[in-house]
């Protein structure tokens, strides 16, 4: 057989059946949901999802898998497209290791990959999120949404991640006290202390300047029982990271700070019976829940030496861009600037986050959630940045990457958007690494393949018995390790 062509039959997507073998799909990776142009189809769903991205006409190997029924079509001798500069017969088309098989019998060899497989990767097949942010993010060379957003500003920072961890533990402890007692007085009666609040924040800016993921890194670690403290500090550190994302001015960045601080200092002014519900709120329950940001900004108005800009974040962070929000139903450019981040970052923080009615989704969806809101909810030039900012997988999201390993990002890469930093932690879905290690999605292969590893899909952390808190809380000491 003549090594440079192909024996091959080209059909259309309605005479495609189970048990075919496709040898090409006639598309760009980027443009269908699967690993690889060759595989043998399985299932319905397979061809139902090729109906779904509109792919019309394939070409099959009969001699690889079922033909077609006669009268059959012509054979033609030809090269597939995409495949004409192959010496290599058609298991090697694609270069080896670009991308995998659809589909592997377990505990088969995988030539692509060097190692055997496992029974949870028999189907690796990119996720409908990965698909997603390839056809939205990765079509414009993956640091945009639109050709129309800002590029994001590379930030570069002024100490190493290992470094600078431990400081932001201290910060972190030292402003959940200082939030704890303010939200105690508050609860008394008494005014707010502005000038402790000013200095931690101040902390905390100096922090996310020195290195950009540290102090974000902590906010993964979240303890039920004091959701109110935990979630008004989250909040903060993520309005400061879009302060400096966005490359706000100092005074700036504290004020933003400030208010994303006291947003929720008004909830002390509600019952706690009313705060600490576990069914559904009753109408005049939520009617008294939708007043607390006119009392945190009441609160911050009758303290001394609170920025204008923090007591407006804290009256307008759940105001909506349709108009949909409260208390006023504020819509569009009638919301600020510092408003319109705090109210993306506390849906966010709040989605993301246990609380007594609801179970936290895992942060890869509930960037997800706020991508679909954007323009209705959200200014989508803001969502389009924070997404920039923080990243279509967060801090702290478990990964699959193609090559069977198991990762948890711990790192931004704003301008690549789909190749984040990951802590690898498990060779495979049973064989954890006797150390973990950094690699950087961006990094290529000196074989063919573009990239060393690609995300093929988050994976829930609890489903697969992983406990991310030991990794994310020794993460300074993995790093350092691997350094020395």
């Amino acid at each position: 057989m003549d090594t440079a062509k192909v024996k091959m039959k080209n059909i259309t997507i309605d005479e495609l059946k189970v048990g075919m073998f496709i040898v090409n799909l006639g598309r760009s990776w980027l443009s269908h949901p699967f690993l690889r142009n060759q595989l043998k189809i399985t299932s319905e769903k397979q061809i139902q999802k090729m109906r779904r991205y509109e792919i019309q006409e394939v070409y099959i190997d009969p001699e690889r898998g079922m033909d077609v029924p006669s009268p059959e079509p012509d054979i033609v001798n030809s090269i597939a497209p995409g495949l004409e500069h192959s010496n290599e017969n058609i298991p090697a088309a694609e270069p080896p290791g670009e991308k995998e098989e659809l589909s592997l019998p377990a505990n088969t060899f995988s030539p692509t990959l060097g190692r055997k497989t496992n029974g949870p990767f028999e189907q690796m097949e990119k996720a409908e999120t990965v698909v997603l942010w390839e056809q939205n993010v990765g079509q414009v060379e993956e640091n945009l949404l639109s050709h129309q957003s800002p590029v994001a500003t590379r930030i570069v920072d002024q100490v190493p991640y290992a470094q600078e961890i431990k400081q932001a533990r201290v910060i972190q402890e030292e402003a959940q006290s200082a939030l704890r007692n303010i939200m105690h007085d508050v609860r008394m009666g008494r005014s707010i202390e502005s000038d402790r609040v000013k200095r931690v924040v101040n902390k905390m800016v100096h922090s996310i300047l020195r290195n950009h993921d540290a102090l974000v890194s902590l906010t993964r670690i979240k303890k039920y029982d004091e959701y109110t403290f935990v979630h008004s500090l989250d909040v903060c550190i993520f309005c400061l990271s879009m302060g400096c994302h966005l490359s706000f001015s100092h005074e700036e960045m504290l004020e933003i700070g400030i208010g994303a601080f006291l947003h929720d200092v008004g909830k002390m002014k509600i019952p706690l019976h009313i705060l600490q519900k576990t069914e559904t709120l009753s109408e005049n329950d939520w009617m008294e829940v939708r007043k607390h940001p006119v009392y945190s900004s009441e609160i911050m108005e009758q303290s001394q030496g609170i920025p204008e800009k923090s007591k407006q974040l804290a009256l307008q962070h759940h105001e909506r861009y349709n108009g949909s929000g409260y208390p006023f139903g504020l819509k569009g450019d009638a919301i600020g600037l510092f408003g319109g981040v705090a109210g993306i970052v506390d849906f966010y923080d709040a989605i993301t986050a246990d609380r007594c009615y609801q179970k936290a989704i895992p942060p890869h969806k509930g960037i997800h959630q706020i991508y679909e809101r954007a323009q209705i909810e959200f200014d989508g030039s803001l969502v389009e940045q924070f997404i920039q900012c923080i990243g279509i997988y967060p801090f702290g999201t478990l990964v699959l990457l193609d090559t069977e390993e198991i990762g948890i990002v711990c790192g931004v890469n704003s301008q690549t958007l789909l190749r984040p930093k990951v802590l690898v932690i498990y060779q495979n879905s049973k064989t954890p690494y006797a150390k973990p290690f950094l690699v950087d999605l961006t990094e290529g292969s000196e074989q063919s393949r573009p990239y060393n590893r690609t995300v093929i899909k988050p994976l829930d952390a609890q489903k697969w018995h992983i406990h991310l808190e030991p990794y994310l809380s020794d993460i300074r000491n993995i790093l350092d390790s691997q350094r020395s």
